[in-house]
């Protein structure tokens, strides 16, 4: 593929990174720390203004819409899980990553270079 995918990755990583913030902000664990709730909301914010901002430019750099927008949201979804098993101790069942694993190989299909299905 001919443009690169960073900025689509990177606009999924801080999708999921906005999500993480904006959970923690509202732990009752974090209940008597105003601060740090604070810190975390004013996160969650600025990683929503970070994902338009790369999204926007991997849809500059992209010659279709739907190559950033499967790439951003597939990097969401992985981030999501990870972030999520290592800040909150949530637990993902092995069916949830067999359904990942199938995404990411129909990522891969529909970025590649290779049109074999559209070759006579």
């Amino acid at each position: 593929m001919a443009f690169k995918l960073q900025y689509a990755v990177f606009s999924g990583i801080c999708a999921a990174s906005a999500g993480a913030f904006g959970k923690l902000s509202g732990l009752d664990a974090f209940q008597d720390f105003l601060i740090l709730r604070l810190i975390f909301f004013v996160s969650m914010i600025l990683c929503n203004a970070a994902v338009w901002t790369l999204f926007v430019k991997a849809l500059h750099q992209s010659s279709s819409s739907f190559v950033a927008t499967i790439v951003s949201s597939t990097s969401n979804f992985l981030f999501t899980a990870i972030l999520g098993y290592f800040l909150l101790g949530e637990i993902t069942s092995t069916l949830w990553w067999t359904g990942m694993a199938f995404i990411i190989c129909g990522l891969m299909f529909i970025v590649s270079d290779d049109d074999v299905a559209c070759k006579k």
